[in-house]
């Protein structure tokens, strides 16, 4: 018979390989979608009638129906939001990361009863393991959100001053602004594809009949950058008093770019603070050691005779 201890490596590793396979099949199906798209572009210079989207695997299925089994009125706008921030804007993301959590959760629970078996502790003891188990490993999934997040967003703000001064270009040149926004996001998606997504879903809405202000708001609130809003005020301003949207679009990138430098030199300057620890720890022993070891191996040799 064999041991417990045995199915609790292959179970960590089920798991690990499960929700990594899951993050990656979720996704690359929109930009799998969006490279086809802009390929056929490239290649017949035309609008394809269509675009193929592939068909979710058995397993993201799954686990969309398991999460929206499992949720009672539906996810909640903050669990929307915040998958939006993180590049999941297809319809049933949100049902899929509750299909991962439960997945998670139970296979923290049946690891953390194999370990209280295998420990033979007490019966509350077991219970705090299980519990512990099944709590921390339903966590991944939020901590993976989280890091695509931060990411995403870092994305978005590094790329955005570059598309600030192409689209001022393309306004000084004479074209609209619908046009050069157009332009804009064409060629941002290959410096930035989060940044181009989000500038072609505010084409989108507004093909669809929304006004300029309310997509560049909710693109804005979509993305979770700060610097968005900022450009959003900027031309929403600039359509209602009717000022130079290029001379603004101008200052706007050069005090992001002076902003960004600032933060840098911060972060330099910290750099040697936060340095402090670590040769404290690791580098001022071993010097001491080198340094001090042979005087101190040589007066134990003096003392000893």
């Amino acid at each position: 018979m064999p041991s417990v201890e045995l199915f609790i490596p292959a179970l960590v590793f089920v798991l690990f390989s499960m929700v990594g396979a899951v993050v990656l099949l979720a996704g690359g199906r929109n930009k799998k979608a969006l490279a086809t798209r802009l390929e056929q572009i490239r290649s017949e210079n035309e609008l394809p009638d269509a675009v193929v989207v592939d068909k979710p695997s058995p397993l993201t299925e799954m686990l969309g129906r398991l999460g929206g089994a499992s949720v009672l009125g539906g996810p909640s706008p903050k669990l929307k939001a915040t998958l939006a921030r993180a590049g999941y804007n297809q319809r049933g993301s949100a049902e899929l990361f509750f299909g991962i959590k439960i997945t998670t959760m139970l296979v923290g629970l049946t690891a953390g009863l194999l370990i209280a078996i295998q420990m033979q502790v007490s019966m509350g003891m077991g219970v705090l393991v299980v519990v512990g188990a099944a709590a921390g490993l339903s966590m991944i999934p939020n901590l993976i959100l989280g890091q695509k997040v931060k990411k995403r967003t870092q994305e978005i703000r590094n790329a955005l001053p570059n598309a600030i001064d192409l689209l001022e270009v393309c306004v000084s040149a004479g074209m609209g602004m619908d046009q050069a926004w157009n332009s804009t996001s064409e060629e941002m998606g290959e410096a930035s594809q989060a940044l181009a997504d989000e500038m072609q879903l505010v084409n989108l809405e507004m093909l669809l009949g929304a006004k300029r202000s309310t997509a560049l708001k909710s693109m804005a609130d979509r993305s979770g950058a700060d610097d968005l809003s900022n450009l959003a005020s900027i031309i929403s301003q600039a359509d209602k008093f009717g000022t130079s949207v290029a001379d603004a679009l101008r200052t706007f990138a050069e005090t992001m770019r002076e902003a960004r430098s600032q933060k840098a030199e911060e972060s330099a300057e910290k750099m040697a603070i936060k340095l402090l620890l670590p040769m404290v720890i690791f580098i001022f022993p071993v010097v001491l050691l080198v340094s001090a070891g042979p005087a101190a191996l040589k007066m134990v040799e003096m003392f000893s005779n």
